[in-house]
């Protein structure tokens, strides 16, 4: 994120660094940096947070610490050894970056959008400083609220050469047919998100670069636009090919809409450029990021159809033989888990392949899912209908192409921005924590993700998604009621003196939620 951050916001970051360890904490905190952020008087969240009712001097009370000079602080950071962030500031960050980026693709973060993040992402962090006299909720709206795309530059002259009557007319017809199929398509397709995978954050996107159209559209003149529509004379109004009669399944029709608006985008774009560069220029962009929607939402369709109601998953490895692995998988299965993962860090890849390929048996038989952790080419090898990715594995797109394009891959997120860039990147599923600590895996508090973060991703995606972390029967109606619909586990049943019966209660719970 370095190269990204204008000079005040690497500041502010140093400062907050510098703040967390003359405080001797292990990371630094979202408290940090918005003691850090008004350091810097003149910058511009410090000017904010003053516009909206606290000086410098007031959040510093507020917060309990010093008020050093910007200079004295930058002094002392320079001397100090670097400090992690916690997982709450990288959520900040995170945020931030994503409010930069409304203002263009390659925007810096500045001080506001750091102060933005703290806003959205640690608001029980700056509960001090409303009782101090802050107006949290209107700096919020005011650095939050949805903006209207930015306006079109006038145009020098008229949107076409009035001089040739006849050209005008004529590519104002092709104008306006593309801009209504652009629009018609999008709106299919918002349509299938909406409604029928009930997904706010595809929705959300596609939403986006509706309007994001719309404002682009006004760079042409509507009436000249609407008075050369001629649908009668259109000679292409009554052709109709087999294939636009026939729709075989929703998946097709998303399919034959998506294309309809990228096509639509690119006569803008070519015939935009007789009008306004700049205006063709804008409808590039938005044709890329139909394509990209388009991977995204055909990826939600391929993971619901592999997933579809599947939601418990069973997470086995390091069994001592090769029997022990078939037993538990067995009982596991027989009690209600629907999708196996086998993860194992230490075993040849000879072995490991042999055991994937008895689990891919045991999977077949019962109709359930079988992912591989971590292998791609072992994966494909088994024949199983999925890879499981972390972090630190090979990319999606790697794994993409050792796979091939039908297998479902998924991805460990910890984090928000985690979640956002996997869902990018064209994950068919997430893994979502840990939200507990774990019998299997070691994770240090400050990476637990936890029930807060189990909200935050119910609220954002609708693709298949599985809690994981910590979980077993006496807690797992907490994880339920913070909004997951399915949960991956492993000593709860693998641990288990009867994993059929652990596995069959904790599919209960599933089932008693809908």
């Amino acid at each position: 994120m370095e190269e990204t951050l204008t000079p005040g916001a690497r500041r502010a970051l140093d400062r907050a660094a510098g703040r967390a360890v003359a405080r001797g904490a292990a990371a630094v905190e979202p408290a940090d940096l918005i003691a850090a952020l008004v350091d810097e008087p003149e910058s511009r969240a410090a000017e904010l947070v003053a516009e909206f009712g606290l000086e410098p001097e007031g959040v510093h009370r507020a917060l309990g610490v010093a008020s050093p000079s910007a200079a004295a602080e930058g002094a002392k950071v320079a001397e100090a050894p670097e400090a992690p962030q916690s997982r709450s500031m990288r959520s900040v960050l995170g945020e931030a970056t994503a409010r930069a980026r409304v203002d263009g693709r390659k925007a810096s973060v500045g001080t506001e959008h750091l102060l933005a993040g703290l806003l959205v992402e640690a608001g029980d962090a700056l509960a001090a400083l409303r009782d101090a006299g802050l107006d949290l909720d209107g700096l919020r709206d005011l650095l939050t609220r949805e903006e209207e795309p930015e306006p079109l530059p006038p145009l020098e002259g008229p949107p076409l050469d009035l001089s040739d009557a006849v050209r005008s007319v004529d590519i104002a017809r092709v104008l306006d047919a593309s801009a209504n199929r652009a629009r018609e398509g999008l709106r299919v397709a918002e349509d299938y998100a909406r409604f029928a995978l009930d997904d706010p954050g595809l929705t959300r996107r596609l939403k986006e670069v509706r309007h994001r159209l719309a404002e682009t559209l006004r760079g042409f003149d509507p009436d000249l636009l609407i008075a050369s529509r001629d649908v009668r004379e259109d000679v292409g109004a009554h052709i109709m090919t087999r294939s636009e009669q026939v729709r075989e399944n929703p998946r097709a029709v998303l399919a034959a809409n998506f294309k309809r608006a990228a096509e639509a985008l690119r006569s803008l774009e070519e015939y935009g450029k007789l009008v306004d560069v700049w205006i063709a220029g804008r409808f590039e962009v938005l044709r890329y990021d139909v394509y990209t929607l388009e991977k995204l939402m055909m990826t939600a369709v391929q993971a619901y159809r592999t997933l579809d109601d599947r939601r418990l998953m069973l997470l086995v490895g390091g069994l001592p033989t090769l029997g022990d692995l078939t037993w538990i998988v067995g009982e596991a299965l027989a009690g209600g888990a629907d999708v196996v993962q086998l993860r194992e860090k230490n075993l040849p890849d000879r072995e490991l392949l042999t055991r994937a390929r008895e689990v891919r048996i045991l999977t077949a038989q019962a109709g359930a899912r079988f992912i591989m952790n971590d292998r791609p080419d072992l994966a494909r090898l088994a024949g199983a209908d999925g890879v499981h990715l972390g972090q630190d594995d090979v990319t999606v797109r790697d794994a993409r192409r050792i796979v091939g394009p039908n297998m479902v891959i998924g991805v460990s997120t910890h984090e928000p921005a985690q979640v956002d860039a996997a869902v990018v990147a064209g994950a068919g599923y997430l893994g979502v924590g840990p939200v507990f600590p774990s019998a299997t895996k070691d994770f240090d508090e400050p990476e637990l993700a936890g029930l807060g973060y189990v909200r935050t991703v119910a609220d954002s995606t609708k693709l298949p998604w599985f809690a994981i972390g910590g979980i077993d029967e006496s807690n797992v109606d907490r994880v339920l009621e913070a909004g997951a619909s399915r949960i991956a586990v492993s000593a709860a049943i693998v641990r288990a003196e009867r994993p059929r019966v652990a596995a069959a209660a904790l599919r209960a719970a599933l089932d008693a939620v809908g």
